[in-house]
């Protein structure tokens, strides 16, 4: 008799309430029910981060040394590591000896599915014991879904006597794997319920994909065969990877590299078709043998290679940071022209934390970094800046300033004071008037995701602040900001949609659809012919990768450009357009006439992407009181990183 197995505690084996009754829907409606159940699938591999991240970190080392990492499965598991075991080599120019992948039944298995091969414990040691595996470099990963096949579990046994490194994947938790006590880093990635049940081909499948993308990729990335996001290390084996190999070299290199694709396919024939070392080559100005003798003494990170560069002794280049709510803009500038710049994701302390705003300022230097010729190449870190501004949003609450401090200290290895600032981005558009000497107090005007208004008066040569109205958030204020634009363009398309579908369910005619609703449908990909059912607010909540997430406050500004947009066809997109200008000029008229200063000797500062906009610019000013509008200086910065660099190259 066999031995009765137990699966109705698994996850993967419940049935999942969304799909019960999947056989008897429409074709696109069977569609929709995969696709949203697929979308939960990177949220669990989200949580699993931490110790993919770990095992990632411990294979490494090993993997540097040429250390095997073996992937052990049964059925679509044993698939998925035979397709990421083949895929690194070429991608990568790792070695096929170095990824090595068993499937329970051997590779007849990868086509036709072999009668009890998942339960033979036997051969899995067979199948280990042939491979003479190296505890001290050889690492395996055993991938089971169910976490239980019994194949996989004996492998990691094995491996786990001989003192490899063992890395457990699986979509149930708690599983046989995760206790079994053979496993140092267990990858718990529970995606629930199949569509289909017991289908672990489907979500459990796809979240396997992407953990062993994460892993192997991850550990080429650690051991150097990549250049920022470039595959330096690819094997230029057809026509695109060869023409992909010149590309990289060029993006790399810039000016420095030949304009003919005869030249670079010489250099890269004396380079022995290698792109790092022709890379090193040509930025270093030396031999292919010195340069692959100096890849090899730096492990092959190209890098770090290229890090002994000298800077020139004339750079003396500054670097400027606008660490916006909603994104982050990095700015360098060199006493001889040089310049750089760089873009990332938000940056305000408050709502997304130090670390994930350390992530985007370095992200955004290193961009900016990589656009200068001068410094292009090089980690930030080892550029001898002059000076090094940060304005960053949120920089200005008590419980945060010491934080940051540390935070910036320990980035750039510099002390606070000693060529590094850091302020509130709203420094940046108010130190460099210091020097406008017939100035005696200046109001910023900030419109961007969000909206504030700051004043400011002098006190010998510099201005302190002593005002501000706004900067609430868009929970409770951002009146007349492009959040506030963008909710009530969303809200009169939402109104829209809701009549849409009831007239629809009525079999009521639909009234004639506004302009702006009309754009935002277009701008969401949504079909707003009679008939159809609409989902609007789905396409809001839900980014692009599937996930309601942080984004959402940035995404729902970028409807103001579309309100914009319709103003000249749609009166209710113009009407929008106007009650945001009266919000910006009612905390204008607060803040200005609190101060009682006089205009003529006072500076007005525009801030933020909205006020670039000519037109709602004159709606703001228009608006002022008329002993409000003859300000001594009325400026439009368009970029406050660049407006400040270029001061503190002056100082």
């Amino acid at each position: 008799m066999s031995r009765l197995i137990r699966l109705e505690g698994l996850q993967t084996e419940g049935r999942n309430q969304e799909s019960n009754h999947i056989d008897q829907v429409s074709t696109l409606r069977l569609c929709q029910i995969i696709n949203s159940e697929d979308a939960s699938v990177a949220a669990a591999v989200q949580k699993c981060l931490p110790i993919i991240a770990q095992a990632i970190d411990a294979v490494e080392p090993k993997a540097r040394r040429g250390g095997r990492i073996v992937y052990v499965g049964a059925g679509t598991s044993g698939r998925l590591g035979v397709l990421d075991a083949s895929e690194i080599p070429p991608t990568f120019s790792a070695s096929s000896d170095q990824f090595v992948a068993l499937i329970a039944g051997g590779d007849v298995a990868l086509r036709h599915a072999q009668e009890g091969a998942e339960d033979d414990v036997e051969a899995a040691i067979e199948d280990l014991t042939a491979l003479d595996l190296n505890p001290d470099l050889d690492s395996l990963i055993g991938i089971a879904a169910s976490g239980r096949t019994p194949y996989v579990l004996s492998c990691l046994n094995f491996a786990k006597s001989l003192g490899c490194t063992t890395i457990g994947i699986a979509c149930c938790d708690p599983s046989a794997m995760s206790s079994s006590g053979n496993v140092d880093y267990m990858i718990s990635v529970v995606t629930g319920p199949e569509v289909v049940t017991g289908s672990t081909r489907m979500k459990a499948g796809t979240a396997t994909k992407l953990v062993l993308n994460m892993l192997s990729t991850g550990v080429m990335i650690r051991v150097g065969k990549t250049y920022g996001n470039m595959m330096v290390d690819l094997k230029a084996t057809n026509n695109k990877l060869q023409q992909r190999s010149r590309n990289i070299i060029r993006t790399i290199c810039g000016p420095s590299a030949p304009a003919l694709d005869d030249e670079l396919d010489q250099i890269l024939a004396l380079c022995n078709g290698s792109v790092k070392v022709s890379v090193a080559t040509i930025l270093l100005q030396v031999s292919g043998d010195e340069a692959a003798k100096r890849l090899e003494a730096a492990k092959g990170v190209l890098a770090d290679v290229l890090e002994v560069r000298p800077m020139p002794e004339d750079g003396h280049l500054v670097l400027c940071v606008d660490g916006g709510g909603s994104k982050c803009a990095a700015v360098l500038l060199g006493q001889n022209g040089e310049e750089g710049r760089g873009e990332a994701g938000e940056c305000n302390v408050s709502s997304s934390g130090i670390e994930s705003v350390i992530a985007s300022i370095s992200l955004a230097i290193q961009r900016a970094v990589d656009s200068c010729e001068s410094a292009k190449g090089k980690k930030f870190q080892s550029i001898p800046f002059k000076a090094i501004w940060i304005g960053i949003a949120g920089y200005d609450r008590p419980e945060f300033f010491g934080l940051v401090n540390s935070a910036f200290v320990d980035l750039f290895n510099m002390p606070v004071g000693d060529g590094l600032r850091i302020s509130n981005d709203i420094e940046l558009l108010v130190a460099p008037l210091a020097e406008k000497r017939h100035l005696d107090s200046v109001t910023i005007l900030v419109a961007g995701t969000g909206s504030a208004a700051v004043s400011y008066k002098r006190v010998g040569n510099q201005f302190i602040p002593n005002g501000r109205r706004g900067g609430w958030g868009s929970v409770l204020g951002d009146d007349g900001s492009g959040y506030s634009i963008g909710r009530e363009g969303l809200r009169i398309a939402l109104e829209a949609v809701d009549d849409a579908n009831m007239r629809r369910e009525n079999d009521k005619a639909i009234e004639h659809t506004d302009p702006l609703v009309a754009k935002i449908f277009e701008h969401f990909g949504l079909d707003g012919k009679p008939g159809c059912h609409v989902d609007l607010l789905s396409r809001i909540l839900i980014s692009e990768s599937g996930q309601q997430d942080s984004t959402l406050k940035r995404r729902v500004a970028d409807i103001s450009r579309i309100v914009f947009d319709a103003a000249s066809l749609s009166d209710t997109a113009k009407a929008i357009i106007e009650n945001g200008s009266k919000s910006l000029v009612r905390i204008l008229r607060l803040i200005t006439e609190s101060k009682e200063a006089d205009a003529s000797t006072s500076a007005l500062i525009l801030a933020g992407g909205l006020m670039q906009n000519e037109i709602y610019q004159h709606m703001v000013l228009d608006g002022l009181p008329s002993s409000s509008q003859h300000f001594g200086l009325i400026q439009a910065v368009q970029n406050p990183a660049l407006n400040a660099a270029k001061y503190m190259l002056q100082q």
